[in-house]
Parts: structure tokens; sequence; C-alpha cells
């Protein structure tokens, strides 16, 4: 049965899809009592910034001279926002529909979401968890005016979420240490981590590359021991993970990212935004080789990013964060297809 097919039957049930429009409504007007503008972003792109594991959805466009150009389905819409921060738009967000190619289609996982991007400038990746943590509690509170339910708490598969501040920060290098009793240092070369994967029982293949395998190790042995009782914020990720990212001030091997955890999903991904052009095509390049090694597509890159970067781009740190997901948290719901009125999961039945 379709959803439409189910609320026409059980209209008792729409108040759970209402959440996230009401998690939409909330992000809108609480950027707008900043004073943000609101960037409208394409959807269809010619270029795109080079990421090794990111599987794009292509779409092929026909004209009548017979020419057919391939476009991209964005997977985010970061590149737009940088090139209308080099123009001089300022502070901003972004409600829009993205997309990712060879997506599962489950519980917590769609190849098209709901995404909101925003851009703080002259701040870093520190001010971006002040605003995640005003953010969600400004949410928490328009769902409580709208659905009567009171309290900075929400209960998610029978755990309560404590949304009280301040919530609790943690550095990827202290996580490996607390869980795996492993450091970033020790584990920073192809061999040392490969080592470090089999002695804890994982297998390991030829193929695997140092952020294959660290992704192996931080899933299975960090992700299920952040705290479920409140959001979490996970900051300093290893410079390969980081294509768009400055570099620390502290420790040149890590960067200046942080992701929010929430219900045991991440939520939101954000950074100090890397200003460097030469560098930041150093490491498109870096990423697009990596993507022919692992057999990815080739993207085109966006040189027009570049051209941005180089005519001059302010201190910015942005923020991407799933509304689907935090949706489904504040709907106390199994999966996103429980508050999508057209999920995927329909799309082929």
């Amino acid at each position: 049965m379709k959803t439409w097919q189910l609320l026409k039957k059980n209209p008792h049930l729409f108040p759970r899809y209402y959440i996230k429009e009401y998690v939409i409504k909330a992000c809108r007007k609480f950027f707008e009592d900043k004073e943000y503008h609101e960037l409208e972003s394409p959807i269809l792109a010619g270029a795109l910034p080079q990421e090794r594991y990111i599987d794009v959805v292509t779409a092929h466009l026909g004209f009548k001279n017979g020419q057919i150009n391939q476009a991209y389905l964005i997977p985010s819409t970061e590149t737009f926002n940088k090139k209308i921060l080099a123009a001089g738009l300022g502070n901003h967000f972004v409600i829009s529909k993205v997309f990712r190619g060879l997506e599962d289609i489950g519980p917590s996982h769609s190849p098209e979401f709901t995404m909101l991007e925003w851009y703080d400038l002259g701040k870093t990746y520190v001010d971006l968890m002040n605003n995640c943590e005003d953010l969600i509690n400004y949410i928490n509170g328009f769902i409580n005016s709208k659905t009567k339910r009171p309290g900075k708490s929400i209960s998610y598969k029978g755990n309560k979420i404590d949304l009280s501040t301040p919530w609790p920060r943690k550095s990827v290098d202290e996580l490996l240490n607390e869980h795996s009793s492993e450091s970033l240092s020790k584990i920073d070369t192809l061999e040392s981590i490969t080592k470090c994967a089999k002695s804890k029982g994982y297998t390991i293949s030829a193929d695997d590359d140092w952020q294959s395998i660290f992704e192996l190790i931080f899933l299975n042995e960090v992700e299920p021991n952040l705290p479920k009782d409140k959001p979490c914020f996970v900051y300093d990720y290893p410079r390969i993970l980081c294509p768009l990212t400055k570099p620390s001030d502290k420790n040149a091997a890590v960067c200046e990212k942080v992701e929010l955890y929430m219900g045991g999903f991440e939520i939101a991904n954000g950074y100090t935004e890397l200003l460097d052009a030469d560098e930041q095509l150093k490491r498109f390049n870096e990423e697009s080789t990596a993507r022919k090694k692992l057999g990815k597509e080739n993207i085109r890159i966006d040189l027009d990013l570049i051209d941005a970067l180089r005519s001059g781009l302010p201190p910015v740190a942005g923020m991407g964060m799933g509304l689907d997901r935090l949706a489904m948290i504040f709907a106390d719901a199994s999966s996103i297809s429980e508050i999508n009125y057209f999920p995927a999961n329909e799309m082929f039945e």
C-alpha cells in the first residue's frame, strides 16, 4: 500500500507526517529571524566538487538540435553557496532536495533527501556547534508549540534524548583512544591502519584504502558508543576525509570538520571552509585520482568554484543538516519513509 493510500484510510496518522513540515518551517524561521538570506539552489549542476566516495546521480539533457549534455543532480548545494559567498551575498541558508547515487533505500537512507545548509561569515566550526544547539532547540520548541508536547527532551526508540545544552564535544582522536585504544598518529599509514584493523578481527582486502579502513573502524568501534541520551559533536577529522575543509592550526594531520550525532545517526556535517584556491584544486585532483583507482564514475571538476575561491572568499563556516533523519527522530519514527508522503522505497513498486 502506498503512503497516500494509507493516509486516505487512516487520516489519524497525518500528525506524524506533519513533523517534517514543522522541522522545515522552524529552520526557515530560525534563520529568517537572524536576517539570513535564503538562497534558491539549482538542482542540476554541470560540474561538482570532487569527493572520492560520493556516488552521483547523472542526468542526460536532450536539446532540440540533437545535442545531449550530461549534468548531475546535486549531492549538496555547497558549490552554489560558495560561489554566491564570493559574489558577496553574506550569511545565508538553503533548503533543497539533494541526491546520492548507490544510496541504499532503508530506514535512514534514501537516494533523494532534504538538506539544510547554512553559512556563517567570519565563523569557525566551533560556532557551527553553538548554532546547531540553538537551532535544534528552536525546532523542538516550534514542534512543541504545534503538538502541545512539553519539555527539552524527546523520546526516540524508547530512549530519552535530553536537548539541554551544552552537548558533549569529542575529537576523533579522543574517541579512538577511549573506545579502541588507538590514536590517529598510530594509524596514519595504510600499513599501520591495516595492521590495526586485522588485529581487531576485521577482514581487509588488498583493494581497501586508508579511508575505507578508517571508516570501518570508526563505524564499529566508535559510533555505537556515542551518547544515546544527548546529541554529540565529533570534530577534528583526518585530512583525507576533508577535501573542502581548512586544516587545523593546532594539528596539520586533521581538519576543522565537525559532525553532529543524534539518536544513533549522523545528522549534520560542517566545517571551517578552505579558502586557498590552489590548495583546493590540488585536493580536487587528488580526489579525482582516488575516484579512478576506486573505479568510480569520472565527475567533471567544478573549475568555476576554483575561480570563485581565487576571486576571494571571506572566512566562513558552513553546515549541512539532513532534515529527513532529524524529522524521523522528532517523530519517533522507525524509518524516514514514515515521515515522507512519497518515500523512495515506493518509487519502484
